[in-house]
């Protein structure tokens, strides 16, 4: 072979090897791990912790380049969305509540559940004439909802965007209507655990109640026959009236006439609208939750301290928690607890002057003038993973919302809890039946009741022991570094590829379908037919041999 031939092959050999290769590999633009997605947040008509576990998704969604635009009410206090403004784009739209309206809405909601008279299965019913008229915050979502759908300009400016995705708190029965007036997909996100009459609903969770306790209750995965006869009586109570009227959370009936006012799809009602979403994020871990099976599209997410970053604690903080000889207790009672009336404000004060040991206490409303004891600092505004990561803080002590109740547990920290409203009774009952902390009705309780139970579960041993059991446990389970990229890898995976193969087929049958009553019905005819042939046959047969014993016997006498 000459050389000049030798050289040529060599070359294109080499060409194959490596210029080919690295030609066929190159990503395009048009490749789905290039492509770059528009995604609409809408967490704003709640607001508070709901607006900020949705956000945190939305910054990951931004760090990976995909553009967020976040979609927020005039009526929205501009600090609850100023921190995202280098990080999102903004769209607002005009509302009839003013600022002063929601943070009247809101102080409302606070003076009402804390006194306690919503912390129990009939207390949204029997205590729904103090949440009434323009204080109402059901009211206040719906009108919202209908300013959005109305502002021709905002919704124009939403159209143009042309967006993939819209990802919505699923408190807000806005959201699908939003996604169908778009004609985009839609991803729900929770701050709650699994609520069974709700989600059973919504995502197809199986709802068993022989072991799921339903809502509210106070019941435990381990109930006695009466308890069971409770949970099942209550499951469809809840699925008949609760999520559906306006004696539920979500007043369906108001969305169903704004679907017709617009024209958004009238034909499919806002209950089966709410089924439509690809994907459902739920927040909690089964180191405090009792164990039940899942679905595909459901995500369970555990925002943990570790989501929020670094952030500082004010100079006088640092020092009160440093020099604590006894260790600290932390209270707060959450971001909707805006008022609080003297009389009640000054019973906790006076239960923590009791204590050993120092407390500090985070707290939007106005607490001045209270009567502090020495050993008791109030701020207004706390880094709260911080201060719970602190090695001097022992105790929290909280209304037992979900977010900080587990992150409360993720540093190890037993609970005292005070439930006002919601999932925060479920919460706590887990907290008792883990025994991890301790309850205490806020309608009833004195400062000697409550003092008394802090330096209970302070001192007991087992209760800081369990713990950090689930705390452990907690960590153990985390399976990704950081929950807040999962959630990003999962809306990219369901905006790349739908949501139908994570779908399960009970969200399209009815009610009799899905109970099987339709084949039980069948099974039972069947039955009874069978039955019924089996006796007529064996009557007939028994006449016949009757008859032919009798005409035998005539026959020998004759």
């Amino acid at each position: 072979m000459s050389p000049s031939l030798s050289t040529v092959l060599l070359v294109a050999l080499l060409s194959q090897l490596f210029v080919l290769p690295a030609l066929t590999s190159s990503k395009g633009d048009d490749t789905p791990d290039s492509k770059k997605y528009k995604f609409l947040y809408f967490a704003s008509i709640m607001g508070g912790s709901h607006y900020v576990a949705l956000a945190r998704s939305g910054r990951a969604l931004v760090q990976q380049g995909h553009r967020v635009v976040s979609l927020v009410g005039s009526s929205n206090s501009n600090r609850s969305w100023q921190r995202d403004a280098d990080v999102f784009s903004f769209v607002v739209f005009n509302s009839t509540y003013t600022k002063q309206n929601r943070t009247d809405v809101m102080d409302n909601i606070s003076k009402v559940i804390v006194k306690g008279h919503h912390n129990h299965f009939f207390g949204p019913f029997l205590n729904s004439a103090n949440l009434t008229g323009k204080l109402n915050f059901m009211d206040m979502w719906l009108q919202e909802c209908d300013d959005l759908l109305g502002d021709s300009t905002a919704m124009e400016r939403l159209r143009k965007e042309k967006f993939d995705m819209l990802v919505v708190d699923d408190m807000i029965p806005c959201g699908p209507l939003l996604a169908q007036t778009l004609d985009i997909p839609f991803v729900h996100s929770s701050v709650f655990f699994v609520i069974p009459s709700k989600h059973g609903h919504w995502t197809g969770l199986p709802t068993y109640p022989s072991y799921i306790p339903e809502r509210n209750m106070g019941l435990t995965n381990k109930m006695t026959f009466l308890q069971r006869v409770q949970n099942v009586l209550v499951h469809y109570l809840y699925g008949l009236i609760h999520f559906r009227t306006r004696m539920g959370i979500c007043n369906f009936d108001g969305y169903d006439q704004l679907k017709v006012k617009y024209n958004i799809k009238p034909e499919i009602s806002t209950l089966e609208s709410y089924k439509q979403a690809l994907l459902y994020f739920l927040h909690g871990s089964f180191a405090l939750e009792f164990a039940r099976p899942m679905q595909p599209n459901t995500i369970l997410i555990l925002h943990h301290p570790g989501v929020n970053g670094n952030q500082t604690l004010e100079e006088d903080v640092a020092q009160f928690l440093d020099t604590a000889p006894s260790g600290v207790v932390m209270f707060s009672m959450g971001s909707f607890v805006t008022m609080m009336e003297r009389e009640q404000a000054q019973m906790f004060a006076d239960a923590f002057a009791m204590l050993p040991h120092r407390v500090l206490w985070q707290s939007g409303a106005d607490l001045s003038g209270l009567r502090l004891g020495n050993n008791t600092l109030v701020a207004k505004w706390l880094p709260m993973t911080q201060v719970m990561e602190h090695p001097n803080v022992r105790l929290y002590v909280s209304q037992g919302g979900a977010l900080t109740l587990n992150e409360a547990l993720w540093a190890g920290l037993p609970i005292v809890g005070l439930p006002l409203a919601e999932d925060q009774m479920d919460n706590l009952v887990r907290v008792e039946a883990k025994g991890v902390g301790l309850k205490v009705d806020i309608a009833s309780m004195t400062p000697r009741t409550l003092s008394q139970t802090i330096g209970r579960v302070m001192t007991e041993p087992k209760y800081r022991e369990n713990a950090r059991r689930i705390s452990e446990i907690m960590r153990d389970l985390e399976t990704s570094a950081s929950p807040v990229d999962t959630m990003a890898r999962w809306i990219l995976h369901v905006t790349l590829f739908g949501g139908d193969h994570l779908r399960p087929a009970v969200q399209d049958l009815n009610f009799v379908q899905r109970n099987l009553l339709d084949v039980y019905l069948f099974l039972a005819v069947v039955l009874a037919l069978v039955t019924w042939i089996n006796v007529t046959v064996s009557s007939f047969c028994l006449r016949c041999m009757c008859c032919k014993g009798r005409n035998k016997n005539h026959l020998k006498k004759e």
